[in-house]
């Protein structure tokens, strides 16, 4: 739950990034050859490093996960089991 939500705004953030360029572009009404050169070259470098980024912090999110899995789920460490024959007895 904590992972999907760093990951929506991260994002969010990195799509913010990726329009930066064109919008001051076009904010600047800048000429044909910041348009057709400058422009794309900036975000598809912007879109690079967020495609880096991206994959890290989804490797790291997801080996807390791996970690938190492992753990020895404490709640069901003093139940009582039932073996073949009938008699039980306790876990510890």
């Amino acid at each position: 739950m904590f992972s999907s939500k760093v990951m929506v705004i991260y994002r969010i953030i990195a799509l913010l990034i990726l329009s930066m360029p064109t919008a001051i572009n076009i904010y600047s009404n800048g000429d044909i050859v910041s348009s057709i050169i400058y422009v794309p070259l900036i975000t598809l470098g912007f879109s690079a490093i967020a495609i880096f980024i991206d994959g890290k912090l989804e490797s790291s999110l997801n080996r807390e996960m791996i970690f938190t899995k492992l753990k020895v789920p404490t709640a069901n460490m003093y139940l009582k089991i039932t073996n073949d024959i009938g008699i039980s007895k306790s876990v510890i």
